[in-house]
């Protein structure tokens, strides 16, 4: 989709629809909105009237469009005025593109009133404009099609809105490159798949760089976790490392690292899922696609922070060669590890990518998994779990949550969630008691990041919606990719 800013008013604008936001309890209208009003002849008076229009946020209404130079009028609701913010631009905007999908609709237009608001207005343009609909063959016709073109009118300030849009779509861009990852079967997307699609982005790019260590790579550098998770597979484990430089060089630049698991499916292994809805363990790469999409916004925005990216990637099957509970594993930090339960595996990727993620003396890492049901039931899909003692970087990470629209939600973390993943024949054990369970598994990574500051993100609530809205879809719903991407910028200042 092509997002053009033009200097004039909405009223002279030709598109297929006009997109008017009102706020809840609007009684008159004024400048623009009062233009297009008397263009269609009151019609957006009257909607403000009826009984199931209210203008909450999400809601939206057609009316018809009389002379004004569109086929359509589309009255989107902006909630309370007081209470109006980048969240509610982001979702105004993605109901519009919604309906005007719905209704085969190829272009809109808005008029673009608050510079602030322009870059979440994009950003619900290019999440909204999506189809997750990967692999459909037939009927492709019957599907709601993609937008072309949006038209933002302002008054002026025209370039400063330009670069709010092209910021707001580089967003948009990130966490739909996330989305394919985690919608993809996972035949489709193997660990040496996600792989090449990482090094493809770099390629795009002359601030990114890839690099990826196969089997043998792993193996001589002793990353016990991920071996033993990949053991049971037929498809090779791969181990992407990822950097971004900005190009502005600055004396004194950070570097933070961020690190994601990338399951890109999960059997179980020996411990076997139950069959209902073992299909969705494909999504069990949510944090490595959250990391991969953030550089892909990173390439784009250029936060000045440098930046390494590692994702561990396996895939966790119950071969004959798979291991078993009670086995034991030596990671690369030369822990031992008693495995008593192979579907808590994302922890032993994860501990090889932290300890090698800490080796580069970065400022801080945040990792991003899928990792634990527990802290399903305990948040919902309504934030991740956010973990860690170092109350300044959860500062900046629940600020990088609000700016980005990825809500974070800080739990405890305590030396008794750490001392109850000590192991009996081994260091540690991969699980503790059931309760508490998203606690005990970021204690058990603690042992890996020891020594670095260090956040974990605990998002498997927040990677898949269903049945899903305008904003996020059905299916992968990229989150982290945003707020990964606004840790950097937060961490540049």
């Amino acid at each position: 989709m092509k997002i053009t800013v033009r200097q004039g008013s909405l009223v002279e604008t030709r598109a297929d629809a006009l997109v008017v936001g009102v706020h809840s309890g609007s009684k008159k209208l004024s400048g623009e909105n009062a233009a297009v009003d008397r263009a269609c002849q009151g019609a957006i008076r009257e909607a403000l009237g009826y009984e199931d229009f209210k203008g909450d946020v999400g809601q939206a209404v057609f009316v018809p469009s009389g002379k004004a130079p569109a086929k359509r009028i589309l009255v989107v609701g902006l909630g309370e005025k007081k209470k109006f913010d980048g969240a509610a631009s982001r979702t105004a905007a993605a109901t519009a593109a919604k309906c005007c999908r719905d209704a085969r609709l190829k272009n809109l237009a808005f008029a673009a009133a608050d510079e602030d608001a322009t870059t979440a207005m994009a950003e619900g343009l290019g999440m909204a404009n999506y189809d997750p609909a990967l692999h459909l063959t037939r009927n492709k016709d019957k599907r709601p099609p993609l937008l072309a073109k949006a038209t933002f009118c302002v008054k002026d300030k025209v370039a400063g809105v330009r670069a709010r849009v092209a910021r707001g779509l580089a967003q948009a861009a990130g966490v739909n490159f996330s989305r394919d990852l985690v919608n993809e079967p996972s035949n489709c997307l193997t660990p040496t798949a996600m792989a090449n699609r990482a090094k493809a982005m770099a390629r795009q790019f002359p601030n990114l760089t890839c690099r990826v260590w196969g089997p043998r790579d792993i193996e001589k550098n002793k990353m016990g976790g991920i071996i033993g998770v990949g053991r049971g597979s037929a498809e090779p484990s791969q181990f992407i490392q990822l950097e971004y430089k900005p190009k502005r060089q600055i004396k004194g630049m950070k570097t933070i690292a961020f690190v994601g698991k990338g399951l890109t499916f999960d059997t179980g292994g020996i411990s076997l899922k139950p069959p209902a809805g073992m299909e969705l363990m494909k999504f069990d790469m949510g944090g490595a696609a959250a990391v991969l999409g953030a550089f892909r916004i990173m390439a784009e925005t250029q936060p000045d922070v440098r930046v390494l990216g590692f994702v561990a990637a396996a895939e966790n099957m119950p071969d004959g060669l798979a291991i078993k509970p009670g086995d034991l594993l030596t990671m690369m930090n030369g822990m031992t590890v008693e495995v008593n339960n192979t579907d808590a595996e994302g922890r032993l990727v994860l501990g090889d990518a932290l300890h090698y993620a800490k080796s580069k003396k970065p400022e801080f890492i945040v990792d991003a998994a899928t990792l634990t049901g527990a802290c399903m039931i305990a948040l919902g899909d309504v934030a991740c779990g956010l973990m860690s003692e170092d109350d300044k970087l959860v500062k900046l990470i629940e600020g990088a949550g609000k700016a980005s629209g990825d809500e974070v939600w800080r739990l405890p973390l305590q030396q008794r969630h750490r001392d109850l993943m000590k192991g009996h024949v081994a260091d540690l054990t991969n699980t503790g008691p059931r309760e508490g369970g998203a606690l005990t598994a970021a204690g058990f990574l603690s042992n890996f990041a020891e020594g670095a500051r260090w956040a974990h993100l605990d998002i498997a609530g927040t990677v898949w919606t269903d049945p899903g809205d305008a904003l996020n879809p059905k299916g992968g719903t990229g989150f982290g990719a945003r707020l990964f991407a606004a840790i950097a910028e937060a961490a540049a200042k």
